[in-house]
């Protein structure tokens, strides 16, 4: 079915911050519950964490795959693909009787709705003038961090109410949602391209881009930046809820509260980024991150068992994040626009690989106190801190281009 209605800005806009954000939600609306889970999957604490490893681990090969894809086939009918294996997926999890089936159901469920995050950002590229896309970019990463402070409050109010298999039999129907509207709506916006390339070009591509210095410096920024974020995401639910005996509704208020830093934080750079280099932006990012890691880490020591020592310090990581992640997305893509679909998503698999990685070294870590994901996040935030230090562009990216 070909879309029959010319999309205005305000309409591409909110369609492509609903599939950005669809992944996003995803990974935080059934936070609150993931102890009940455990509980009900006969399961342990740590193996419930697998759940948002392995989505990561899916989320990466979907970064790895969606890219080279719409450049083969175009970016609607992946996107579209992408979204109807989301649906399914996410019914499996709604359904799943034990760990082993969640966890499966997950990886799927991110193959399939995370291709949005890869081809929403090649369709700003391909739809807008470049002047545009840096505050275009910005708002989609205040929509996607906004998601996580409404996400756990709505999933800790639908899991009283439905219980955990509710919160995945919503998230499916918003899936249904997006792509029906993506059917309807969202035109193909890729320029008639010659054949495409043969796989072992791909592979060569693959490599002339992790040879290149300004691709590596941005994703390997973007990869350790999202590690000092991801630690929080997977402790903070058992944490908070078992360690600290806090009730789910306020640990859902608790979260919101930290990941509002990304929200200031990714508006600092929309109102910034017209103004000042992109790298420059970077390295503040990179220091506010160091403070603020460091800042967690002395105060986990100092008061161990206090929710404030926690989640002030992540506020102030998070406006790191939300500087850095808009800041990185928009500078990596601007020189390859040939191969903008096949660069985006191997970006986006550094970061999600190293995601992945380092959600498994949590999971292995884990003893139920906040040990471990201060240790891991203070560890990211000084490998975020060496890229930003040691791995300098040879053509920074100038004020200017990533305009308001």
């Amino acid at each position: 079915m070909n879309p029959t209605t010319t999309l205005s800005s305000r309409a591409w806009l909110a369609l492509l911050m609903l599939v950005v954000c669809l992944p996003r939600v995803t990974i935080d609306a059934y936070l609150p519950a993931l102890p009940r889970m455990a509980d009900a999957l006969h399961a342990s604490d740590a193996q419930l964490q697998l759940t948002l490893t392995w989505y990561m681990a899916g989320y990466a090969l979907s970064m790895l795959a969606a890219g080279p894809l719409s450049d083969r086939y175009g970016r609607r009918p992946v996107l579209l693909g992408g979204l109807a294996l989301y649906v399914l997926a996410t019914l499996a999890c709604a359904l799943a009787d034990g760990v082993g089936m969640l966890v499966a159901a997950r990886v799927l469920q991110a193959l399939g709705g995370c291709s949005g995050t890869v081809i929403s950002r090649v369709i700003v590229r391909e739809r807008f003038p470049t002047a545009a896309q840096g505050a275009l970019l910005s708002r989609i990463s205040t929509g996607m961090a906004l998601s996580p402070v409404l996400a756990p409050l709505a999933g800790s109010v639908v899991a009283d109410a439905l219980g955990w298999r509710g919160v995945f039999a919503l998230l499916a129907a918003a899936g249904a949602l997006a792509c029906a509207l993506v059917a309807r709506h969202l035109p193909e916006t890729q320029a008639p391209r010659p054949a495409p390339a043969h796989e072992r070009r791909l592979v060569r591509t693959w490599l002339m881009l992790l040879r290149d210095r300004r691709f590596l410096r941005y994703s390997l920024a973007i990869g350790f930046v999202y590690c000092t974020y991801f630690p929080f995401i997977a402790a903070s639910s058992t944490l908070f809820q078992r360690g600290l005996h806090v009730s789910g509704h306020a640990y859902a208020a608790v979260f919101g509260v930290t990941v509002l830093g990304y929200v200031i934080g990714s508006n600092v750079f929309r109102r910034a980024g017209g103004r000042w280099p992109v790298d420059l932006l970077l390295a503040a990012a990179a220091c506010v991150n160091l403070c603020g890691a460091l800042a967690l880490w002395a105060a986990s020591v100092a008061a161990p068992a206090g929710v404030a020592a926690i989640v002030l310090p992540m506020f102030v990581v998070m406006v790191s994040v939300g500087i850095a992640i808009p800041a990185c997305q928009f500078a990596v893509l601007q020189p390859f626009a040939g191969i903008a679909g096949t660069a985006s998503g191997l970006f986006f698999f550094v970061q999600m690989a190293l995601t992945a990685a380092c959600g498994a070294l949590q999971s292995r870590l884990e003893d139920g106190s906040a040990g471990p994901f201060v240790a891991l996040t203070v560890g990211a935030s000084v490998g975020f801190a060496l890229v930003c230090a040691c791995l300098r562009p040879r053509e920074p990216v100038a004020a200017g281009q990533a305009a308001r």
